[in-house]
Order: C-alpha cells, then sequence, then structure tokens
C-alpha cells in the first residue's frame, strides 16, 4: 500500500498549529502584562487572574484541535505500518492530560486568590505566584507528564517515519524535540513540587530551572522547525 501524503501534511499541519498558537498565546500573554504594567503606578502589581483563564481556555482547545488532527493522520499512516498507530496512541495520551492540567491549573489560581484574599487584593501580585499550594494543584504535574509522554510517542514515531523513509531532516528534528521537550515540561513540571511555600524559595534553584527552561524550549523549538520543513519535504516526495 502506497503512503498518502496527506496523511504526513495533516501531522505537519498538527505540529505547525501547536508552535504558532503556542507562540501567538504567549505574545499575546506578555502583551497584556506589558500593557497592565505602563498603565499602573504600581508595577509590582499585576492582575493576571482573567488572562490565566483565558489562556487556559484557549490553549485547551489548541491541545484539542492539534490532537485531533494528529491522532487521524497517524490511524491513517497505520494501515501502511502498523507502528505509526503509537502516534496516534499518543495524540489520545495529550487529549487525556488535558482535564489534570486543566484543574491542576485552576486549583494553582485559586490557591494565589485564597492567599491573598485575606489582604483584599483582588489581583495577582508577582509574589503571589509562588504560594502554598492545594493538593490538587499537583494534578496539573500529572497532566504534564501525561502529555509529555504522548507527545515523546508522537516524535518517536515521526523518528520512525523519517528512518523508514530516509529523511534526515525528520530523524534530527523528532530527536531534537524530544530532548528538548523533555527537558523543558520536566522542569515546568518540577516548579510546584519544588515550591510549596513562599518561603521555601531559592534563587539560584529559580534561575537553575528558567535557564534549562529556555534551553530546552530553544531545542524543542529547532527540532519543530526541522519536522516542518522534513515532513513537507517528505510529503512532496511521497506525492511524486
Amino acid at each position: 500500500m502506497r503512503m498518502n501524503s496527506s496523511s504526513v501534511i495533516m501531522i505537519r499541519n498538527a505540529i505547525l498549529i501547536y508552535l504558532l498558537g503556542s507562540i501567538l498565546l504567549v505574545i499575546v500573554f506578555m502583551l497584556y502584562i506589558a500593557g497592565y504594567v505602563i498603565n499602573q503606578s504600581q508595577s509590582y502589581y499585576i492582575n493576571l487572574e482573567k488572562p490565566f483563564y483565558v489562556i487556559i481556555t484557549l490553549n485547551s482547545l489548541l491541545a484539542v484541535a492539534v490532537a485531533v488532527l494528529e491522532y487521524t493522520g497517524f490511524r491513517r499512516l497505520s494501515e501502511l505500518k502498523g507502528t505509526y498507530r503509537f502516534g496516534a496512541y499518543g495524540a489520545i495520551l495529550q487529549l487525556i492530560s488535558l482535564p489534570f492540567s486543566i484543574t491542576g491549573a485552576i486549583y494553582y489560581i485559586q490557591s494565589i486568590e485564597n492567599t491573598y484574599k485575606v489582604s483584599n487584593i483582588s489581583g495577582f501580585t508577582m509574589q503571589a505566584l509562588l504560594v502554598k499550594v492545594n493538593s490538587l494543584t499537583y494534578l496539573g504535574t500529572a497532566g504534564s507528564l501525561i502529555n509529555l509522554i504522548g507527545w515523546l510517542l508522537v516524535f518517536a514515531i515521526l523518528h520512525k517515519l523519517g528512518s523508514d523513509h530516509g529523511n534526515g531532516i525528520v530523524k534530527t528534528g523528532s530527536l531534537a524535540a524530544i530532548i528538548g521537550l523533555a527537558l523543558a515540561i520536566s522542569v515546568t513540571s518540577y516548579v510546584p513540587v519544588a515550591y510549596t511555600s513562599y518561603n521555601a524559595i531559592n534563587v539560584a534553584s529559580v534561575l537553575i530551572l528558567f535557564t534549562l527552561l529556555i534551553i530546552g524550549g530553544l531545542i524543542a523549538f529547532i527540532g519543530i522547525i526541522m519536522l516542518l520543513i522534513g515532513l513537507t519535504s517528505l510529503a512532496k516526495v511521497i506525492t511524486h
């Protein structure tokens, strides 16, 4: 059975949507913070409550769209080779992670709200981002890890796809994405575990975690760009 290029294009589009959507969400969030700070006399005070809920909602919709495209693409590829179905399983894990991540994020926000209600502050301060959190917040960590496993499966199968068709760009890109994403998400997942109260903050640890997060994000970004290029070229080869 000959591979259908539309399946590869569908997976490529899923990754592209994920990349552009994530960048757009970050830009919108940062613009809100910048605008809020500029318009406030006390720049340390930033009301992040509503933006957090908006970002959570938009990110969830983005994740669902991406997972559906991935699942469809990999299921079609699995008709050619059964191993590719594990990519579809990865997409399913991404969907499964959402309730955990959403619940954890909501309880994290509520923990901040409850902590600062006693001070009659209707919003967040930069210090408020690290507070003693509700135990349900750790569901967010579980969601991140499930999501990580899902993406690792997707990238592992893309590496297999590149290997099967002799596409070095797809192989290299998938490996870079695996390394970078594992590093970035692992660091992100560790934050609520490491800092359960404001008094537990260690500046050196924060700097190390932030540095690792940046490095992991850059590696993953480069890997994803390579994947987009490689999958596009692979689809063209299949078409011809």
